[in-house]
């Protein structure tokens, strides 16, 4: 979390998968933790599990179908989107948890370092 009006540090324009939105109380990043810029309010820990979706924008449920379980169970999350994808983050010491539940409810994993 940084200042409404901070400046986007350079590093995020390139490389790794971020994620950034300005509101009108302060400009969130969420990007790898060896990213993450010194002296700001960070919540470290977070994994991230992506969401494939060929369906696009039109496609219907299928962020709730993976939301539902995961908050049935208890497993504190957030969920952010893209045009053509959706990433939900749990901490780290609930990805087995979450994964679990997740494949429980009909969901195939494939797994991919980054």
């Amino acid at each position: 979390k940084m200042p409404q009006f901070a400046e986007i540090p350079h590093i995020f324009t390139k490389g790794d998968n971020c994620f950034i939105v300005r509101t009108e109380k302060e400009l969130s990043i969420i990007c790898p933790e060896f990213m993450a810029p010194n002296n700001v309010q960070q919540e470290a820990g977070w994994r991230c599990l992506r969401v494939e979706n060929e369906g696009g924008l039109l496609e219907v449920g299928l962020l709730a179908a993976v939301i539902n379980p995961l908050t049935d169970a208890r497993i504190p999350l957030l969920a952010i989107s893209s045009f053509d994808t959706d990433y939900i983050f749990v901490l780290e010491e609930n990805i087995v948890q979450a994964v679990q539940v997740l494949q429980r409810a009909g969901h195939a994993f494939s797994h991919k370092e980054s």
